[in-house]
């Protein structure tokens, strides 16, 4: 297992269900030992794994430290890059990086258009080549992605999450009502109520 150094922002790691036979690569920058230790994704995927099975199944390992954003997010892509070409079955459902997931396309299609070619056809060990040799690109495009605006940021990530929620009934953790996506700080006036993930009772579309 990678060690975490000192000067890092982050983290990339893998958890792995063997009995499932099914892994999940993610990144964190909750770098307390707590959260290192109990920490096993987020995704839409894992989320309703670990619902449906706990995490007594699990084990995570440390891939790698990064020591900036930048670093971290193509740290991870590169980690999923790698997995998918090796065969794994993974429950991500992107290949990493920032979100939402279609201004990373959209800024990786610009920098480095052979990989989206690799993507669409499902090319997964020419796209860990072309992610591994063109550290430069990849990361210019994470760089430009990362630079959108909030409320662009935002309403990109709504669009991404309509089409993964279920949103023909009320979320029963958040309230959010038929229709809407489940968001951050529900319960506040004052805060902004952004999109968020999927909570856990509310099912895939």
């Amino acid at each position: 297992m990678a060690i975490i150094s000192a000067d890092a922002v982050g983290y990339v790691f893998r958890t792995d269900c063997g009995r499932e036979g099914w892994s999940y690569i993610g990144q964190s920058t909750r770098l307390d030992r707590e959260h290192v230790r109990s920490y096993f994704g987020s995704g839409t995927n894992i989320t309703e794994a670990i619902s449906r099975h706990g995490t007594e199944v699990l084990t995570k390992r440390v891939l790698a430290s990064a020591r900036t954003s930048t670093e971290l997010h193509y740290l991870e892509m590169l980690h999923i890059a790698e997995a998918r070409a090796e065969g794994a079955f993974l429950l991500n459902g992107d290949f990493g990086g920032p979100r939402p997931f279609p201004t990373m396309q959209r800024y990786l299609r610009e920098e480095l258009p052979e990989t989206m070619m690799a993507a669409l056809l499902r090319d997964h060990k020419a796209f860990h080549r072309l992610i591994a040799e063109n550290r430069p690109q990849v990361e210019a495009a994470i760089e430009a992605a990362n630079s959108i605006t909030a409320d662009d940021f935002y309403g990109g990530y709504e669009r991404d999450l309509r089409a993964l929620m279920d949103l023909s009934r009320p979320c029963p953790s958040c309230g959010s009502a038929v229709g809407e996506v489940c968001r951050t700080n529900s319960k506040s006036l004052t805060k902004p109520r952004n999109p968020c993930v999927n909570h856990k009772a509310r099912p895939r579309s």
